[in-house]
């Protein structure tokens, strides 16, 4: 069997995150998104076909260091025209009657997965399989109809859900499906869309069985999605073996520590954690379970770091707190650098997201921040804000509003918050 992903939009609720890195290269504990499920494919399919468009090359290369045991083939979507589109242009690269079919952003356990493609090629009782998942709001997805365990319709964004589950983005279609998407007219947002090509399919009596996904699965749609996925994924990564601590330092729980990385005396990790290579701790710094270091990250003196992704070549400074947060590569924390990640009345924080007010869902969300940001010291980053990058905020600044890039902000005594852009 085949398998298809796809992994060509661009992403841009996730900014900044995204601005420069693709979604399905976003590290998920410790490795790209896209890696971990390639890593369940791994000698289950003999091809894997990824749609690309979005930052193409950049995914290219990172995918090609990685040596899978399957081929894997290109496809570029010049235009993104949607779902359906995508799956469309692979037409000619489909050599099997039935393939799996993935969206790039959709983050579950192994067993899921493997469990879709052993139904997928026996396909007793039917001629695909499509994911479902119950979530409170089934209204913002596409809402599957269901009889007897069968699909009847997909149907998107409706007000009035038939049901509380929806298309959870991972499925096992007939190659018969290119045919429904040939004769499918755009959506009202001007897409060929992958459901109507589904539906399409069930009118005509293809019978597609429902697989109920009954562990964690994560649509990775938000930055506080990201957050949740590395939670998820560091439960079921390989933990080397324990391994002696340097004298002074002290870890429990699950850790993965690169071998030239330089923990000094005072340093306490909490698994499960990923501290990759040439980073640099402590002494007395205080790594917290749920956090990835990137490369060349350096924690410094009575630092303490919770739930968080810090990418490479960051700089945290000394007395310094990040919680609950996303941190580009090559930022720089001043000294007593502190990231607020719960209010005061501990309700859900919300961030803008394309001009929206929507609420994460968690108490405790930190800060999202660019590539290449400094702060000085005493800085102070209120929860649920976002930083672009190559910002700067000044000494003893609090900043409780999203910062666009390239700009600085800083506290004037007499004038208040002065933001002034670069460009």
């Amino acid at each position: 069997m085949e398998a298809l992903i796809l992994t060509a939009g661009k992403g841009t609720r996730l900014y900044p995150l995204t601005k420069t890195l693709p979604k399905p290269l976003i590290p998920v504990a410790g490795k790209p998104l896209i890696c971990h499920i390639l890593d369940v494919l791994e000698k289950k399919v003999n091809r894997v076909i990824v749609v690309i468009g979005y930052e193409l090359e950049q995914i290219k290369n990172t995918i090609d260091k990685y040596d899978y045991s399957f081929d894997v083939k290109w496809v570029i979507q010049q235009e993104q025209l949607g779902t359906g589109h995508a799956v469309k242009i692979c037409e000619q690269d489909i050599n099997s009657s039935h393939f799996l079919m993935m969206y790039g952003d959709i983050l579950t356990t192994p067993n899921v997965i493997k469990d879709i493609l052993r139904l997928g090629q026996t396909c007793e009782h039917s001629e695909g399989v499509i994911a479902s998942k119950p979530v409170r709001n089934p209204e913002k997805y596409g809402c599957l109809e269901i009889k007897n365990d069968f699909l009847v319709q997909i149907r998107e964004k409706d007000p009035n859900p038939p049901s509380n589950q929806i298309n959870a983005g991972i499925m096992v279609l007939p190659s018969t499906i290119f045919d429904s998407l040939s004769n499918i007219r755009k959506s009202d947002r001007g897409e060929i869309e992958l459901t109507d090509g589904i539906n399409m399919l069930i009118q005509k009596e293809t019978r597609m069985s429902v697989y109920y996904i009954k562990d964690q699965w994560i649509d990775i749609g938000y930055p506080w999605n990201v957050l949740e996925a590395n939670e998820l994924a560091l439960q079921f990564i390989e933990f080397p073996t324990e391994r002696t601590p340097p004298l002074g330092v002290t870890i429990e729980g699950d850790v993965k520590i690169a071998e030239n990385a330089i923990l000094r005396p005072g340093t306490f990790i909490q698994g499960p954690v990923i501290i990759d290579e040439n980073v640099v701790l402590g002494p007395n710094c205080f790594i917290r379970p749920g956090t990835y270091l990137g490369k060349n990250v350096r924690v410094g003196n009575a630092v303490e770091i919770k739930n968080s992704i810090i990418l490479n070549g960051t700089i945290i400074g000394h007395l310094s707190y990040v919680g609950d947060s996303i941190v580009g590569e090559k930022c720089n924390f001043g000294a007593g650098t502190k990231v607020a990640n719960l209010k005061l009345e501990k309700n859900e924080i919300k961030m803008n997201i394309q001009g929206e007010r929507i609420s994460s869902g968690r108490r405790k969300l930190g800060v999202f921040m660019g590539n290449n940001v400094k702060t000085g010291i005493n800085v102070s980053l209120m929860p649920g804000i976002t930083i672009g990058e190559n910002s700067r905020v000044g000494a003893h600044t609090l900043v409780n509003q999203d910062v666009s890039p390239d700009t600085l902000i800083y506290q004037d005594p007499k004038q208040g918050l002065i933001k002034k852009s670069f460009n």
